[in-house]
């Protein structure tokens, strides 16, 4: 008997390079051995949706779109018990592409659909941020909005440069936030300008070259803190930093951890995977290990 495959790509993300691809993908699938479904996405959170409906009709699910049509997918499964999520499968269509790229899928989209054919699933992590699930990143701070506030036409049209040209135009208007971070082995109180809880080897299309290496299942995520810079040499400093990967720099806080809290005084607006994570004053992040399964090159 074969198997069966639900196909869910979104037809808008990345510069919709899906539609000239979609038949070659399926005909792959089914030369794989799979009696293939496809479902285009309607609507935001729709690939939510259908995972919750539907995922119990399928051997395999394969994701076709950006980081954020995949955490949908993620969020869905979460909302299932753990017997029912079944695997799946990623072929990254989206601007960035930082989690395909953090779990070695080729970007090459009739590549990475036989990789979704023939690699091997792999236990993953997810995280949650005050109960609700995420797929890689949860943020607060300088540039972190970016990726939501950039409008769509925008991303398909410049790509990975429409971040970076949105993230110049506010380097002269950031603001900081004094913070009570706290997890089981580390705490600190100051002010910081950005905050990331990750599970990702790459953010923003650049590779994470942390003495952290991320491994996607390991039940830690790997949280970077920067603090407020006082006066312009401080803050350049800080940039050299990132850029030359010195994390040796005062101004910079890293450590790993299963469970993280950030308190503060005033609402901070928070990014979940890219998009609009809502205002918190108090906010807990804690790693779900092993919480669903996707399949990865084999090479």
């Amino acid at each position: 008997m074969r198997k069966k495959l639900l196909l869910i790509f979104n037809p808008t993300s990345g510069k919709s390079q899906i539609k000239p691809e979609l038949w070659n993908i399926v005909d792959i699938f089914v030369k794989g051995g799979y009696d293939v479904n496809v479902y285009p996405t309607q609507k935001a959170y729709d690939a939510h949706d259908v995972i919750i409906e539907r995922c119990e009709e399928f051997d395999t699910i394969v994701i076709c779109g950006g980081d954020g049509t995949l955490s949908e997918a993620v969020q869905g499964l979460m909302e299932l018990p753990e017997e029912k999520r079944v695997t799946l499968g990623y072929i990254p269509s989206g601007s960035t592409n930082d989690f395909g790229y953090s779990l070695g899928i080729p970007f090459d989209i009739a590549k990475a659909a036989q990789c979704a054919v023939d690699g091997n699933p792999i236990n993953c992590d997810c995280g949650t941020i005050n109960g609700k699930p995420y797929l890689y990143i949860s943020a607060f701070g300088a540039f972190t909005d970016v990726s939501y506030e950039t409008p769509q036409k925008i991303k398909n049209q410049l790509g990975h440069a429409a971040y970076i040209i949105e993230a110049l135009k506010r380097l002269s208007t950031y603001s900081y936030y004094h913070l009570k971070v706290e997890s089981e082995d580390y705490q600190i109180e100051d002010d910081f300008i950005v905050g990331l809880v990750s599970n990702t080897t790459s953010i923003g299309g650049m590779k994470n070259h942390s003495e952290y290496e991320p491994l996607l299942n390991d039940g830690l995520f790997e949280c970077a803190l920067i603090k407020n810079p006082s006066n312009p040499a401080e803050l350049q400093n800080i940039l050299t930093a990132l850029v030359t990967q010195n994390f040796d720099c005062p101004s910079l806080v890293k450590f790993t951890t299963r469970k993280v809290r950030f308190i503060s005084n005033e609402p901070i607006k928070w990014t979940t995977d890219g998009e609009d994570g809502g205002e918190h004053t108090d906010v807990t992040i804690e790693v779900v290990h092993n919480a669903y399964r996707i399949i990865v090159n084999n090479k």
